[in-house]
């Protein structure tokens, strides 16, 4: 696509897979009057008259106190433009300033149940100021919006109660794909959080990481329980003894509090306890895989190494109670809504966009569905097995910060400057967040994953960033 295209046409496709009969899946996804019960990032459609079938009209319901007022004041009606009853897709497409925005729906077969995609296309002057504002936010959490749509779909009684399946830090990023994704498969979720969400998929208990109480509960249970354990607070923080201090306490504490729960209910089938590549720290060239040695020297990194490694010693010396015990060590896992692209496409954006520092650290990385599938198979849901121990969650394919860079600067179709090393620093010292997240890297692969046949499926991270 030329760069005049990526300013006036622009596309982005989600996907999930539901362990449900797609007939049944396109009775709801097919009927644009129930969107709203399950994709919460708008509130929904008003179908005028569905009856005609194409060429219906439909307002869509924009959401937010100040943009969805003014959407429903200004925007014309839109319209249901290709409907295929066969095919199991529907259409509806909204006039923009200058151009238009389409979304649509398709229920394909699987094996074992169906793939839902939703696709967002923008064309005229207007796109990419609609893409930031409105269509990637239409997006957003799309897995979360499918497992409510499973819900819907298949009964409770009909879904799968021989595994329960309990995930501490549920709510960030990795974990509410994590849970979603195991939702819409049929499995029994509970969620570990500090604070309950409405209408999330998953059951949900409450609590602090570092007390005992009713959460204990989803522990036990008549069937077999796997645990995985993403508990923490965001790492992103200002380089100081005090965020340090609290990184390392939220992860040491709340893995001992589990530990200890465990302790008192049944042995679990599965533990897998999450962990990073960044325990490296900044290991220039070195050829890091799970027999490396933790680095003690200038390259170990006190809120890398120092947290992480505290984080897996509070996890080998916890008498944990289960028959498969992992350490999983993940690097970044990409996807467009990935936590660690939006500073780096506000660079872009902005005509800084080329190597940051000297562009020459290693930046090791993992697709998000490739995580997810790594996920499954360790918890026995999907092939290859994968041994208990320690496994590194990233794909063979690491990337110099030049090439990354490049990728973003390629989808945005904007040039960019280098930054150099001081424009990082003075911009998390703004942000409160850390420059040496961008300017250290490490080469890390899995020899693990490699013997075991594991295969990636997302290989180039261009496309698995753009969606």
């Amino acid at each position: 696509m030329s760069t005049q295209n990526k300013f006036t046409h622009w596309q982005r496709t989600e996907t999930q897979f539901l362990a449900a009969d797609p007939k049944a899946v396109y009775s709801i996804v097919g009927n644009l009057s129930q969107t709203g019960l399950w994709m919460k990032s708008f509130d929904g459609f008003v179908v005028h008259d569905d009856q005609r079938g194409v060429g219906t009209k439909v307002d869509l319901l924009a959401p937010g106190k100040v943009f969805g007022p003014l959407h429903r004041n200004t925007a014309p009606s839109g319209t249901i433009t290709r409907r295929n009853h066969q095919t199991r897709m529907v259409e509806f497409t909204q006039p923009q300033p200058a151009g238009e925005m389409t979304l649509r729906w398709q229920v394909d077969e699987h094996e074992n149940g169906c793939l839902v995609h939703f696709t967002v296309q923008l064309s005229g002057p207007g796109t990419t100021a609609f893409k930031f504002t409105v269509a990637n936010a239409l997006c957003k959490d799309f897995a979360v919006a499918a497992a409510r749509l499973y819900k819907i779909v298949a009964p409770t009684a009909h879904r799968k109660r021989d595994a329960q399946i309990v995930i501490s830090g549920g709510r960030g990023f990795l974990g509410r794909n994590l849970a979603a994704d195991l939702v819409c498969r049929g499995m029994s979720v509970a969620v570990l959080t500090r604070n309950a969400e409405a209408d999330f998929p998953a059951e949900q208990f409450i609590w602090d990481g570092v007390h005992q109480g009713p959460w204990t509960g989803s522990l036990r249970s008549d069937h077999p329980v796997h645990l995985i354990n993403l508990a923490g607070e965001r790492v992103d923080k200002r380089n100081t003894p005090a965020n340090i201090a609290a990184l390392t306490d939220s992860r040491v504490t709340s893995t001992q509090t589990l530990a200890q729960a465990a302790a008192s209910a049944p042995k679990l089938a599965t533990w897998i306890q999450s962990s990073t590549t960044a325990i490296f720290g900044d290991a220039g060239e070195a050829e890091l895989t799970e027999s490396s040695p933790i680095p003690s020297d200038h390259r170990a990194l006190p809120e890398m190494t120092g947290v992480a490694s505290a984080w897996e010693q509070a996890f080998n010396e916890a008498e944990v109670n289960a028959e498969q015990r992992y350490i999983l060590r993940t690097s970044l896992v990409m996807h467009p809504d990935a936590p660690l692209l939006g500073p780096l496409n506000m660079l872009v954006n902005t005509g800084l966009g080329g190597a940051m520092g000297n562009g020459q650290q290693w930046f090791s990385w993992i697709g998000l569905q490739d995580w997810l599938h790594l996920i499954r198979c360790m918890l026995g849901l999907e092939e290859p097995q994968i041994p208990a121990g320690l496994v590194h969650g990233t794909s063979p394919w690491p990337l110099r910060n030049t090439e990354v860079m490049a990728a973003l600067r390629s989808i945005a179709g904007l040039p960019g400057l280098p930054t150099g090393s001081v424009l990082p620093r003075i911009g998390a010292a703004v942000m409160g967040s850390n420059a040496r997240v961008a300017l250290t890297g490490r080469k890390v692969t899995s020899e693990v994953l490699a013997q075991a046949g594991f295969e990636f499926q997302e290989t180039d991270f261009a496309a698995t960033i753009a969606g």
